[in-house]
């Protein structure tokens, strides 16, 4: 197991003048499952890829278990990767699949079948062993695909949205699966969404990134209740947040008719470039209907 450290790394893609991923600073535990979400083109994926050694790091320098891995091969950074499309051989059988990477990597016959073996009981594929992929559903494949992962016995595990190509009941039950399977395992994992429902019910933490720029980084109910600025509150929770900007009149939000008491340090930060008003958001749940004659 190891601990993954993005040390001010930044990735800037050929003929391109603003980079993907701009001074990223992230720290993952050992042991930790960190999910990285934003919206589509936000530099999640490319954040995964630099990791995997996929991408070049233009600045910066990534660490995994202590060992700056930067400039060094995918094959040699003791990594495994779950991708969105499973990406299995279709002429071979579910339980060569899952050991093709020892195979490649000249582990012995009988080791590839005892991890084989001990990671499909895990995952509950002990049956389908011998069956080939298009005998499988969708999210019986995916499965597969982590057992692939699993079997590696790798340092940590990287998953680019691996249940975006299953329908919306499978990946509800998937989901549960592949975090219980990441407790059990405890295995260092990153796991990339844009999905913020995945987001807040796997992670033991979750970094959120905008136009390659992490904004935030914490527990899924720090995110919810004490985000650090406007898209953060924006982007967390389903039904989203009520945000709207609203005059400031003796230190109350002046809103509708009503006024509302602010923090105080909210009221401080204020400047002129604000014009007197200030940003409220408010959750849904945290709202009530009152009546005409109510004075609350």
């Amino acid at each position: 197991m190891a601990e993954v450290v993005f040390d001010h790394v930044t990735r800037i893609y050929p003929g391109n003048d603003k980079p993907s991923v701009d001074d990223l600073n992230l720290d993952i535990k050992d042991g930790e499952f960190l999910v990285l979400v934003g919206p589509s083109g936000c530099g999640k994926s490319t954040t995964l890829r630099m990791l995997a050694g996929l991408e070049e790091v233009n600045k910066g320098r990534i660490l995994i278990g202590g060992n700056d891995v930067t400039t060094m091969q995918p094959k040699d950074r003791d990594i495994a990767m779950v991708f969105q499309n499973y990406a299995l051989y279709p002429h071979m059988t579910v339980a060569d699949n899952m050991g093709f990477a020892l195979k490649i990597a000249g582990t012995p016959k009988e080791e590839i079948r005892k991890r084989v073996e001990k990671a499909a009981e895990i995952l509950d594929l002990t049956e389908y062993l011998d069956r080939k992929p298009k005998a499988l559903s969708g999210g019986q494949r995916q499965r597969v695909a982590m057992g692939r992962a699993i079997v590696r016995e790798p340092k940590v595990f990287l998953m680019d949205e691996p249940l975006s190509n299953l329908d919306a009941k499978l990946r509800v039950q998937t989901r549960t699966q592949i975090a219980a399977l990441q407790r059990q395992l405890g295995v260092t994992t990153l796991y990339v969404t844009h999905d913020q429902t995945e987001a807040l019910t796997m992670g033991d933490r979750i970094a959120v990134i905008k136009l390659g720029v992490l904004q935030q980084v914490g527990a899924p109910t720090e995110l919810y209740d004490r985000p650090a600025n406007v898209f953060v509150a924006g982007f967390i929770g389903s039904p989203s947040m009520n945000i709207n900007t609203h005059p400031v009149v003796n230190g109350k939000a002046k809103i509708g008719e009503d006024t509302v008491d602010l923090p105080a340090e909210a009221v401080n930060k204020l400047t002129a470039e604000d014009g007197g008003k200030i940003v409220v958001g408010f959750r849904p749940e945290d709202a009530t209907l009152a009546t005409p004659d109510d004075p609350n």
